[in-house]
């Protein structure tokens, strides 16, 4: 609704007695007019929207789930996150905030900020590990999830190894009959050759 929309909205609202006088009507107007201030109080509201925020606004919604943008890289690199980066890093932090001592809890919360673009994986020895689809964000922000230490994980638990890769579904790899692996996708052979499955390397994994 337009400012003239909602101030003609409220004029209108005049009782029975001074509806079609304009003097009454143009009063009503000069009182609603200062009240709704060009609508700031919603563009205040949404100014900080998770989804719509952008550079100040996010730093200071970062500041109230309590990151910001500045952190360093593995080999202890300065890192200054841009706003897409720095969204992905608030939703984490979200996430952390918000979860229980649960592996069910931390994918749930996973699934709504992250869907299809983070999995994590139980060893079911205190032990846990995550895998980054590179569309959640830069390698400079999966280097800041673990040089913060801001990955959730229940108390107790340690992150194994954390997983960056532009696919983290169709994984190739070696596997066992008795034991598939976590997304292993089967050999390529000269009969069936699948380039949607990436060779894993050293190089996906990040270490602290």
């Amino acid at each position: 609704m337009t400012n003239t929309q909602l101030i003609n909205y409220y004029a209108n609202l005049l009782i029975l007695q001074y509806i079609g006088l304009p003097n009454a009507y143009a009063t009503i107007q000069t009182l609603v007019t200062p009240v709704i201030m060009n609508q700031l109080p919603l563009a205040v509201q949404s100014a900080f929207n998770l989804n719509t925020a952008v550079g100040n606004q996010l730093d200071t919604i970062g500041k109230y789930v309590g990151v910001t943008r500045y952190g360093s890289g593995l080999d202890g690199s300065p890192i200054i996150l841009g706003d897409a980066d720095f969204l992905s890093f608030i939703k984490i932090a979200i996430v952390k905030n918000g979860y229980s001592s649960s592996l069910y809890a931390i994918q749930n919360f996973i699934s709504i900020y992250f869907p299809g673009a983070m999995l994590v994986f139980d060893y079911a020895d205190m032990r846990m590990s995550y895998f980054l689809n590179s569309g959640i964000g830069s390698q400079q922000l999966a280097q800041i999830f673990v040089t913060s230490n801001i990955l959730p994980v229940p108390m107790g638990v340690q992150i194994g190894s954390i997983i960056y890769s532009p696919n983290i579904f169709t994984l190739f790899g070696f596997r066992t009959y008795e034991l598939p692996g976590y997304n292993i996708s089967p050999f390529n052979s000269y009969g069936s050759y699948n380039m949607a499955y990436p060779w894993l390397t050293y190089q996906n994994a990040l270490v602290a």
